[in-house]
């Protein structure tokens, strides 16, 4: 739903239940969703109280619920660095953080930017385009599939499985166990030949497991490459449909970087946490939470709080959001993805000149789930550009990140099933 709709749907359970309100998202599956700002900074930030493992979880989850429950496939256990407390989750954040560390920012910027003038090159003669479809999807994916080492063919499968998990579509169980296999086989395939990509560093230069490094590479996917295109999405059509934002951009009052920072505000591309649980039984902003109860940050309705807008109705620009989480469990990739979106706001701005929505009403259709929120299309209008370069093929893609050393001293473990939760019943019981 539009933002202003969503900030009137958060005042009503506000003023109905206060900063945490009882929810159902599946019929007899309960949470709690935490709506204020310093509520939900409580509940991330406490990991005694609010963990981040699905384990934890008082409902009851067997292997076979996620089929029948799309809604429930983000929120499932995983060996990775978002699901996981204490030791575990600082070791695998440690060798995730590292990794990423080694990634060459200024070429990461430059790929971005050659690629982004390609997508501007091939429609704008034509001067119509949806800049979620023909800009900030192909370009996010290209940048994707290059760092974690996928060939452009693959691009089709992978964004059709990570929307079905994401967007939480019927066969969002059976994408997300086939998105992990891919993993897995990208993996194997590292372990022989190490490539300038996240998938040969994490194999060769971090001590995770096979298991764990897939894990973690279905996750970055799947909250990277979506909340990527949803931002810059989020960004430009905020552009387009807010004068205000866009005059003060011209005028340099703001800056690309301060419309980013406000779409994060008052849009965030992922509107909710995918859950934490309570470790014991405890009152929590005057509700009885019992342990194992699921709670979810809303990330959407604690940037909009009123007790930190200070009574404004719009934000100017500020980096009081949560978009990216906080404390440890804050986003690793934040750096990249930021740059990212920078500069793909950056080239549509410089290219495009004055381009206007090109829909009825200049209204948009948005894709929204509980874990995604971003415009379906943007189409647009504008006065038709030249071409910055002749030439049809798509620039190649420079390596950012060096291969790594070959040393590796372990192997993958052998016969893991690839069920989706086919790890839950293998690991020691609470």
């Amino acid at each position: 739903m539009p933002p202003e709709n969503s900030r009137l749907l958060y005042e009503e359970l506000r003023r109905r239940w206060g900063s945490v309100a009882p929810v159902e998202i599946l019929p007899s599956v309960t949470a709690w969703l935490i709506l204020d700002h310093q509520a939900a900074l409580e509940v991330i930030w406490n990991e005694r109280l609010f963990s981040s493992d699905a384990r934890r979880w008082n409902a009851g989850i067997d292997p076979g619920w996620a089929a029948d429950a799309p809604q429930l496939v983000m929120l499932g256990p995983r060996p990775s660095v978002s699901r996981l407390d204490a030791q575990e989750h600082r070791r695998q954040r440690h060798a995730l953080t590292g990794v990423l560390d080694q990634i060459d920012l200024p070429r990461l910027r430059r790929l971005v930017q050659q690629q982004a003038d390609h997508l501007v090159d091939r429609w704008a003669p034509r001067a119509t385009a949806d800049l979620v479809a023909e800009y900030s999807r192909p370009l996010t994916w290209t940048v994707f599939a290059h760092l974690f080492g996928f060939s452009p063919q693959s691009i089709p499968a992978l964004e059709a499985l990570v929307d079905a998990v994401t967007g939480t579509a019927d066969d969002a169980a059976y994408a997300d166990a086939e998105l992990l296999e891919a993993m897995r086989r990208l993996v194997n395939a590292r372990v022989a030949t190490p490539g300038s990509d996240l998938a040969s560093w994490l194999t060769h230069a971090t001590p995770l497991t096979d298991t764990e490094i897939a894990h973690n590479l279905v996750q970055l996917l799947l909250f990277g490459a979506t909340s990527t295109v949803n931002w810059v999405g989020n960004a430009l059509r905020l552009l387009l449909s807010d004068s205000l934002v866009s005059s003060s951009v011209a005028t340099g009052r703001l800056t690309p970087s301060d419309v980013l920072d406000r779409t994060l505000m008052d849009d965030p591309p992922i509107p909710n946490i995918a859950g934490r649980w309570a470790t014991e039984d405890i009152m929590f902003a005057g509700h009885a939470v019992r342990a194992g109860d699921l709670l979810i940050p809303c990330l959407a309705a604690a940037n909009n709080d009123p007790a930190i807008l200070g009574g404004r109705a719009v934000h100017t620009s500020g980096r009081a959001h949560l978009a990216w989480g906080t404390g440890a469990h804050g986003c690793p990739a934040k750096d990249m993805a930021r740059l990212i979106a920078e500069t793909a706001v950056d080239v549509a701005l410089r290219r495009l000149g004055e381009p206007r929505l090109d829909t009825p009403g200049s209204a948009t259709v948005s894709r929204q789930s509980l874990w995604c929120s971003g415009p379906a299309e943007l189409p647009v209008a504008f006065t038709p550009v030249h071409p910055e370069h002749r030439t049809e093929a798509p620039p190649e893609l420079p390596d950012v990140l060096p291969v790594p050393e070959r040393t590796r001293t372990g192997d993958a473990e052998e016969g893991e099933t690839t069920q989706r939760w086919g790890w839950w019943n293998s690991m020691t019981g609470w």
